[in-house]
């Protein structure tokens, strides 16, 4: 099999997980062409006129983010961002799950990334936005309390921030002691709410649970990136998910005129790419 061969599967193949295809991209070395195309299938994720070209392949921006694991660089972060700043984006857990491991893993291979990821969160919270940008929260997995406590002090304090009952876990599982007080402030607001099965109370309890976290040495963090396991494995034991799914084949480049980008996410002209195949 060739690189060329590989991807033309990941482009044709509608039902099921294209795993030999991925695993030999995922083989090769770090691949800057690999890593463009990625790019765009990522930065178009929720672009209804690349969907629609591409409605016969619904997982080619999961399979392209799962090839992000080997092929990708710090030229990848906005478009780990875009993927959770997006307003009004559907719930599509598998490429969701897929976005949460990449925000741990390039939190942990480039550090810089995190301040990256928390300063996208700010902005998501200054416009009140609806996107889920909660799963940009793992980066706190990686965030420094003398570099990074002062910035997330400021989310908890913020009443815009959203799921703030999930980032104070958060930076009670990484132990970001200057942001207890926060934390502590939080819980107290919840305190009067002792009726069971109120969604108040839920989150007292889980505000209660954070400030226990913070002096829990024996607890394990929960970053997903450490978590999931190997990418072949995890998706072997949810190949029933997409065996449900069988869409007619049909030609994705029909619909392309010449001067538009070609689906293939090379970021190249379709008629200087696949039209000349």
């Amino acid at each position: 099999m060739t690189k060329k061969e590989a991807i033309a599967i990941l482009h044709s193949q509608t039902t099921g997980v294209p795993f030999e295809a991925l695993g030999f991209l995922m083989n090769l070395p770090y691949d800057e062409d690999i890593e463009n195309k990625i790019i765009f299938h990522l930065d178009n994720a929720y672009n209804e006129r690349v969907s629609m070209l591409n409605k016969s392949l619904p997982n080619l921006p999961l399979w392209y983010a799962i090839l992000a694991e080997v092929h990708s660089s710090l030229k990848i972060v906005p478009s780990v961002i875009n993927l959770f700043t997006t307003p009004d984006s559907p719930d599509w857990d598998l490429l969701d799950e897929q976005g949460l491991f990449l925000v741990g893993m390039l939190s942990e291979r480039y550090p810089e990334t995190v301040d990256s990821f928390l300063e996208a969160i700010e902005k998501q919270v200054s416009k009140k936005s609806n996107a889920p940008y909660l799963f940009l929260y793992d980066c706190i997995y990686f965030a420094k309390d003398e570099i990074h406590g002062e910035k997330i002090s400021r989310l908890l304090s913020n009443p815009n921030t959203g799921w703030k009952p999930l980032l104070a876990v958060h930076v009670a599982e990484s132990r970001l002691k200057s942001c207890r007080g926060e934390v502590k402030k939080l819980h107290e607001e919840f305190v009067p709410f002792t009726q069971k099965g109120t969604n108040e109370n839920l989150i007292r309890e889980e505000l209660m649970y954070a400030l226990e976290l913070f002096d829990d040495e024996t607890h394990t963090p929960g970053c997903y990136f450490h978590q999931r396991g190997e990418w072949n494995i995890h998706y072997k034991n949810a190949e029933e998910i997409f065996a449900n799914e069988n869409p007619m084949l049909a030609d994705v480049f029909n619909n392309v005129g010449r001067n538009d980008l070609c689906p293939c996410g090379s970021g190249k002209k379709y008629k200087s790419c696949c039209l000349k195949k």
